[in-house]
């Protein structure tokens, strides 16, 4: 098992703007919606399962990460899930705390598996209805040729 933290202590220094400076990278445009899409299933951290085990580095850092945002979620999927800090309601912004799992995915790994995933049910069906078809096909065939029509 991975696991892999964004906390940047250089983010974390004060600087010129009145706006509290986040250690975290800020999820937005195109990576964001990879993550989104590729970890669907979305739970505040206070509503996360004991039976889902987080790693103790993980919550280590969940923990230090909860005072800079208004609420934390565990996004996932299987067994590839992430804790993300949200603040804002009506435009909410995103930001990578930690990410632990089987897998250690960049965007562009997961934008190509939610690629394959897009065209591989389809491809599967046609493939499995081609595979029916044409034995049904032969086996017409070759009856109305035996017959004499």
């Amino acid at each position: 098992m991975f696991i892999e933290t964004y906390y940047d202590e250089r983010a974390a220094l004060p600087g010129s703007t009145s706006e509290p400076m986040i250690p975290y990278p800020e999820l937005s445009g195109e990576e964001l919606t990879v993550w989104q899409e590729y970890l669907p299933i979305r739970r505040e951290i206070g509503n996360y399962s004991r039976f889902n085990t987080i790693p103790d580095p993980a919550i280590a850092e969940i923990n230090k990460a909860t005072r800079s945002f208004e609420r934390i979620e565990i996004w996932s999927r299987v067994d590839d899930p992430m804790a993300i800090g949200v603040i804002g309601e009506e435009k909410p912004r995103y930001f990578s705390i930690v990410r632990w799992g089987d897998a250690k995915l960049t965007p562009a790994q997961v934008k190509r598996r939610l690629w394959v995933e897009k065209w591989l049910l389809p491809l599967t069906a046609t493939g499995g209805i081609l595979v029916f078809l044409v034995p049904m096909f032969a086996v017409v065939a070759y009856g109305w040729i035996t017959a004499g029509f």
